[in-house]
């Protein structure tokens, strides 16, 4: 098994090195088992980072490295979109209560309680996902797209929806007259110190960054099951451009890691002199459900406990909140533990519909939270 790691000494953080080191065998047994070529974990406990270790290859032959760079699929939504969003809000320039029509104009008016709080919370009524590709390419044909769809009343369901999110990226452009890459680098990245994140990756990352695999064919000219290094798995971004508002980051553990400490504790190390990213009051509600709990658990960024989507294993505790991505991402908070972890991998390369590769996931947080002294 080819591993790569930085020296840390766990048990300076309460975690237990046996059994650290039992979550790690998960990893690798799942990497054996196909359930994806590799894995960069990089956790944070109190403060401190206690693992950041790479396993594996990016495509069974190339070696990670905690440098890899992974296409984050979903994790974009609460890295990019959603901070961008909640940014805006704080500055003044944007409302919770903003209805589509307001920001979007006659083209939504026939969604007039639709608002900015159920897109992000993903209780729009807007369906969970379709193939905007085979309408046209670009935003203005995706959101012309979305906004042609079906839906149900606002706020009387949860439905995790990728067009939710695609819709918030539009409303950033609009209100602060940039594209989501330029605002989410300038107000989220840039300023938590995060120098490994990007959309469309420059070419010199490109011998980091682990490969995918796509079965969506977005032009005539893509080729079925086409492999993708550099390029954002999921198709609707893809036929977007790229920058879209519900995938197409890429990045390193390190930086996923960072930015859940963020919110988490509200500064990182990274930035240690900089006022946190969100003011206390926004960090609470990134941190607690903002749904009705007969509807679904979501907060402003992240899935919460009581949601089956959220990627907490069995043990953690029923403060804890994250996000994963299609491609095999977590990135894993915990209040109750001082504990952030993300886990990246492009599981999609070996395990296309996921089946092996939830199941190490669910194993691997439970021996991980087993660790916690």
């Amino acid at each position: 098994m080819l591993r790569h790691s930085e020296p840390i000494n766990p048990e300076e953080v309460n975690v237990a090195p046996e059994r650290l080191a039992r979550a790690l065998d998960i990893l690798r047994e799942g990497i054996d088992a196909g359930a994806m070529p590799g894995a960069v974990l990089c956790a944070l406990r109190r403060g401190q980072v206690f693992v950041h270790e790479a396993l594996g290859t990016t495509d069974g032959v190339r070696p990670v490295t905690t440098d890899t760079v992974y296409d984050l699929a979903s994790i974009t939504k609460p890295m990019a979109t959603a901070s961008s969003v909640l940014t805006l809000v704080e500055q003044g320039r944007l409302t919770l209560t903003a209805t589509l029509p307001s920001l979007l104009g006659d083209s939504a008016s026939h969604l007039p309680a639709v608002t900015v709080q159920h897109l992000l919370t993903h209780t729009s009524g807007l369906p969970a996902w379709a193939a905007l590709y085979e309408k046209g390419h670009g935003l203005d044909a995706a959101v012309a797209a979305i906004l042609r769809l079906p839906s149900a009343p606002a706020g009387t369901k949860y439905e995790y929806s990728c067009l939710n999110f695609i819709l918030l990226g539009r409303i950033v452009q609009e209100i602060s007259g940039q594209s989501l890459d330029a605002f989410a680098r300038e107000n989220v990245f840039l300023p938590l110190g995060l120098q490994n994140t990007s959309y469309r990756p420059p070419d010199d990352w490109r011998e980091r960054i682990a490969p995918t695999r796509s079965a969506e064919k977005t032009t005539e000219n893509e080729e079925a099951e086409a492999a993708l290094t550099g390029v954002v798995h999921d198709g609707n971004a893809r036929s977007i451009g790229g920058v879209s508002g519900n995938a197409g980051l890429f990045g390193t553990a390190r930086d996923v890691a960072a930015f859940g400490e963020a919110l988490r504790q509200g500064a990182t190390k990274a930035a240690p002199s900089k006022q946190p990213l969100f003011g206390a009051p926004t960090r609470a509600r990134i941190l607690a459900s903002q749904v009705k709990p007969e509807i679904g658990a979501h907060t402003f960024l992240f899935f919460a406990q009581g949601n089956g989507l959220c990627p907490a294993g069995d043990l953690l505790s029923p403060r804890a909140v994250g996000h994963s991505g299609f491609t095999g991402t977590v990135l894993t908070l915990d209040p109750e533990y001082d504990l952030t972890v993300a886990l990246l991998t492009n599981r999609v390369l070996t395990d296309p519909n996921g089946a092996k590769w939830l199941t190490v996931r669910r194993k691997f947080l439970n021996a991980l939270a087993a660790a916690l002294c």
